[in-house]
């Protein structure tokens, strides 16, 4: 049996534990319940991808002292809006919900980022427990306490700040999800390498030079999830709210990403990896503009994600005609523009990051061509 690994988030009275391993859902099942002791009621919110992958054996392993009850959702981003947390809500407070209850958010980064404001919002707080199905949400988007729907606006411009009371980072969920979610999970991962450790990042590069073959093994799964984690617990320790310019660096790339994203309206035509992934090579590009990055390092880069088949410029998007002028008019409803001012997280090397706000509009459209 392999090991259980844990990663721990220090926010105080709010810190909690991310548990990663293989089978936890047997393994941890004590550690998972006693988390929630005196809740009665279960409100699993997942879609209907994974209701169909793992709901059934997800179900087994919850102890038949609670109440379970199940709001399944359509899949994919255009969910992640206003409309549908009104309806999870209404369910919730139909079905009596109480404090002392809790939610499973059981799915991706769509999943965990409604279950999340649903938890945070309703009863104005009841107890969460993450349990992540793909890469990118393992990785990322599951631990941190960021909550939020999409708007007309833009990606996640309505949300709260709402830790849950674990995560549990099961392996073997990732056996189901086709390569390309694996992928997109793996851009989260490199960014981790670029924007805080470059040993990481190198390490990495020699796990890909014939990493084709092994983007599904478990144990290497199991190593870029926990070195992932730790990364991103170690700046939200520092800046749970992202007003310290510390949580901010987890950003790199993401404004270009999102603004991509909603000229993509949102469609599984752009996974959010994949416009991380071209995001983060814009966002090198622009340091290089600059003068804070050397060549070599963009194209170090570059590379790691061409190797893994990931997107690094626009061509990618040439179906959608995306322009520069419409990704530009979608940065500015972005939730790091300040006094009217975009922030950007730009390189000086590979595993040193920093927060501008003082980036020439030219530059930043040269780095997009």
């Amino acid at each position: 049996m392999n090991k259980i690994d844990s990663v721990k988030v220090f926010l105080k009275e709010k810190s909690y534990k991310v548990i990663i391993g293989r089978n936890l859902l047997k393994r941890e099942k004590n550690k998972i319940f006693s988390s929630i002791n005196k809740a009665k009621k279960i409100f699993i919110i997942t879609d209907f991808v994974i209701k169909k992958l793992h709901l059934k054996s997800f179900l087994k392993f919850i102890p038949k002292k609670f109440i379970i009850e199940t709001i399944v959702i359509k899949t994919g981003e255009k969910t992640k809006q206003l409309k549908t947390v009104e309806q999870i809500l209404n369910f919730l407070l139909k079905k009596k919900i109480s404090r002392t209850d809790a939610i499973f958010a059981l799915g991706g980064g769509v999943i965990g980022d409604i279950s999340g404001f649903v938890a945070s919002t309703v009863l104005r707080g009841v107890r969460l427990i993450h349990f992540p199905t793909t890469l990118l949400a393992q990785v990322d988007s599951s631990v941190g306490g960021k909550t939020g729907v999409n708007t007309i606006h833009g990606k996640n411009l309505v949300g709260t700040f709402y830790q849950p009371k674990l995560v549990v980072c099961d392996i073997d969920f990732l056996s189901t999800l086709p390569k390309r979610e694996i992928l997109s999970g793996y851009a989260e991962v490199i960014k981790y390498g670029i924007l805080a450790d470059r040993k990481f990042f190198f390490w990495l590069k020699t796990k890909f030079g014939s990493f084709g073959k092994k983007i599904n093994d478990p144990n290497i799964l199991q190593e870029v999830v926990k070195k992932s984690v730790f990364i991103k617990a170690s700046l939200v320790a520092k800046d749970e709210k992202d007003v310290k310019n510390k949580r901010a660096l987890l950003n790199l790339g993401h404004t270009y990403a999102h603004a991509l994203e909603k000229c993509c309206k949102y469609s599984r035509n752009l996974l959010h990896g994949e416009a991380v992934s071209i995001g983060i090579c814009m966002a090198s590009r622009l340091s290089q503009i600059l003068c804070f990055l050397p060549t070599y390092e963009v194209e170090e880069i570059e590379k790691l994600f061409v190797v893994l088949g990931l997107p690094t410029n626009l061509y990618f998007l040439k179906n959608f005609k995306v322009k520069t002028d419409d990704i530009m008019k979608n940065m500015m409803y972005d939730k790091k523009v300040l006094n009217g001012k975009l922030n950007f997280i730009l390189c000086k090397e590979i595993g040193k990051t920093f927060v501008c706000n003082k980036v020439d509009l030219n530059s930043i459209k040269e780095s997009i061509n």
